[in-house]
Order: C-alpha cells, then structure tokens, then sequence
C-alpha cells in the first residue's frame, strides 16, 4: 500500500498562521498610534481609540498563544497500512498501528485535524491530512485517502 503524508501547505498554515494573524493584529493598532496621518479606524482618519486598541492587542495576543500551543504540538505524520512515522522538528518516531492509544479528528477546524495519542507516551501530536473534505458549522468530514485508513484501522484496532 502507497504511504500517505500529511500535506505540508496545511501544516506550515496550522503552524504560522495564527502567529503572523496576531502579530498583525496586536501591531496594527500600535502603529496607527505611532503614524496616526496614515491611519483610518471605522472610516474616520487618526488614530484608534484606547478600547479599541487594547481589544485588538488582546486577541492578537490570543492568537500568538494559540500560535504557541499549536506549534508545540503540531508533527507531520506518513502512514501506510502497517505504520506511522511521525516527524516533529528533527525528531522522527516510527510505531505500529499497535502502538496507537487513540487518534480523533479535531472536530471544529478545517482542513482536517487530528489528534493522535501514542501508547507509553503521556504526550500527543497534531497531524493534519489533506484538504479534501468539507466542514458545515462545527461538524468537519475528512475526505481524502488518509482520513480513509484513519477510519478504516480505528474500527478494525478499535482505537
């Protein structure tokens, strides 16, 4: 059977994005109150208000948070019919199937996201597959072939 990887334009999205997306944010309003000539909040030219500069920086902290966690936890995973091999930085670790505790599908994001838990391993990783499938407010569906295997060994290992 083909060995199927997790796509790297989702993962580097996953992984980058809600950094950059909360560095915008938080900077944004900073810098209109630096250059308040060039800025423009809510049609009207200056600089933003206090609130509404301090709102902005929140949740572009959040997401630089978000970012954080997400990129602690995030790994490329390969997989074919018999194992796994899952890269995270510079470290590779390759299990069986038997080896798997648990692998669950993030259920609100899209592309979809997995949560996989290794036996003997308090930790867990966060692997995407592909952006094959489709998302209806928070239900997701995974579509593609790796989301496939996914489903088919956790009914026949029942994980």
């Amino acid at each position: 059977m083909q060995i199927m990887e997790s796509d790297k334009s989702v993962y580097y999205t996953f992984k980058y994005l809600p950094l950059v997306g909360g560095v915008v944010m938080g900077v944004g309003p900073l810098l209109g109150h630096l250059k308040p000539e060039l800025a423009t909040f809510n049609g009207e030219p200056g600089p933003p208000d206090f609130w509404t500069s301090i709102i902005f920086v929140l949740i572009g902290l959040l997401f630089v948070l978000i970012s954080i966690l997400l990129i602690s936890k995030l790994a490329m995973v390969e997989m074919n019919n018999q194992n796994l091999k899952i890269k995270k930085g510079n470290k590779v670790i390759e299990v069986s199937w038997l080896d798997v505790e648990s692998v669950s599908m993030v259920p609100t994001v899209f592309p979809p996201l997995y949560k996989l838990r290794l036996k003997n391993n308090e930790d867990y990783f966060l692997f995407n597959t592909t952006r094959s499938g489709a998302q209806l407010m928070i239900f997701t569906w995974d579509w593609s072939d790796m989301g496939g295997l996914i489903k088919k060994k956790k009914s026949e290992l029942g994980i």
